[in-house]
């Protein structure tokens, strides 16, 4: 939902592409504008028992298309020039910071994931299997690992025009992380579930017939809720882990920043290469070859 609709180049352009570098703001409303959607997964959701994410969180994706739509050159910021394409997001705070919420979002997402992974070796009995609190601590390393790059960005960052702003570079190097991180974490949160995630009730509908009801009590057994509860958590355990609503999340996280390839390109532009290469140049400064007591060279045998 919006008024006005901003269309830019957030991955730099090449020389040769000058057509596409352009940016500039129209309202919605525009005549020949048009939104494309994506099914909403909100809208077929039957209920919030049987999915309670996609009842509420879903954020729908949207293609954008321009049938000739007039654009009045005082709403026109960038065209035909490539470098201010990039210079508007890469040489401004608006796309490191844009990343830096982006990572605050996946921080929380991995915090509530990590309360699923441990209710279902829970609810499942497993939580006492030495295997099973190996990969929940694997889970858990990589959550807090996520958590310490955000307070790293934040405590490496700098002032910039009376502004503080998030590292730059450790900002980059948690996209390039997690983007290959994300599908990992969520993969293993299913194996620690197992076939509990798709051998439910068809719907919470199911609970009304009192024949199916009691089939329910004495199938969907758990140590650590009656059969009710362990359906309603399961539920959530796939809404969160296995819905049309939970495989977009692990295609936005993948792509969301651009193909990996784009990140690292990030990554590399902003690591301290000099720094980094410094450091071998100064201790290659520091030795030669041995020298013999009338200063030549040894010849090494």
């Amino acid at each position: 939902m919006a008024n006005e609709v901003l269309f830019a180049n957030i991955q730099p352009l090449q020389k040769g592409e000058e057509k596409y570098a352009i940016s500039f703001v129209v309202p919605m409303a525009t005549k020949g504008l048009r939104i494309l959607s994506r099914k909403s997964y909100e809208e077929h959701a039957n209920s919030e028992f049987d999915y309670p994410l996609s009842t509420h969180f879903d954020e729908n994706d949207a293609l954008i298309y321009c049938d000739d739509v007039r654009v009045p050159w005082d709403r026109v910021f960038v065209y035909r020039d490539t470098d201010m394409c990039r210079a508007q997001f890469q040489d401004t705070w608006g796309h490191s910071s844009q990343n830096y919420q982006a990572q605050i979002r996946l921080m929380v997402k991995l915090q509530f994931l990590m309360g699923i992974a441990k209710r279902i070796a829970e609810v499942n009995g497993i939580i006492g299997i030495p295997s099973v609190r190996d990969s929940l601590g694997r889970l858990a390393a990589y959550t807090s690992m996520v958590e310490g790059m955000m307070h790293g960005m934040e405590a490496a960052g700098e002032m910039v025009n009376g502004f503080y702003g998030p590292s730059r570079h450790l900002v980059y190097s948690a996209q390039v992380i997690t983007q290959e991180m994300y599908p990992e974490l969520v993969n293993i949160i299913r194996e620690l579930a197992g076939g509990g995630l798709i051998m439910l009730p068809s719907s919470v509908e199911d609970f009304s017939d009192t024949e199916i009801s009691g089939l329910i009590e004495r199938t969907q057994k758990s140590p650590a809720t009656d059969a009710t509860g362990r359906v309603k958590f399961m539920k959530l355990a796939w809404d969160a882990l296995g819905s049309e609503f939970a495989s977009r999340h692990v295609q936005y996280e993948m792509f969301y920043a651009g193909a990996q390839f784009v990140t690292r390109g990030h990554m590399f532009r902003t690591f301290d290469w000099d720094n980094a290469t410094g450091m071998v140049d100064d201790l290659l400064g520091r030795y030669g070859l041995p020298q013999d007591a009338n200063g030549k060279r040894q010849a090494a045998e």
